[in-house]
């Protein structure tokens, strides 16, 4: 099962982020979000809303898909939110070929992580 949350700007009361996860721990993660959530969050702090829950994963990302139409993004100046893709197009439950950890193991050996 899955959920759709959005998180709210504390200065504007505005949402900025429309998200989906497979329960509420992703909602509230500040791992793996982009730089302008990321600046957002730290200047003005956010609040989380779940906006559906027990949801088929499909289904969430449709509702993902719908939200994001209608707030529109930022960064291809049509709206609010600073998500970087239009929605629907999450990896949940993706395992990589066996060929591509093999190219990913080659190249990060020798890098040193910082």
């Amino acid at each position: 099962m899955a959920i759709v949350y959005r998180h709210i700007r504390l200065d504007t009361r505005k949402p900025f982020y429309i998200g989906i996860g497979i329960n509420e721990a992703r909602a509230y993660s500040i791992k793996n979000r982009n730089k302008h959530w990321c600046n957002i969050v730290n200047k003005y702090g956010y609040e989380v809303q779940i906006l559906f829950d027990d949801l088929d994963y499909e289904e969430a990302k449709l509702k993902e898909i719908e939200f994001i139409t209608l707030y529109g993004r930022y960064n291809i100046s049509n709206g609010l939110l600073c998500n970087l893709t239009d929605g629907g197009d999450g990896s949940l439950g993706y395992k990589p070929t066996e060929e591509a950890l093999l190219k990913i193991s080659k190249t990060s050996k020798g890098r040193v992580k910082s």
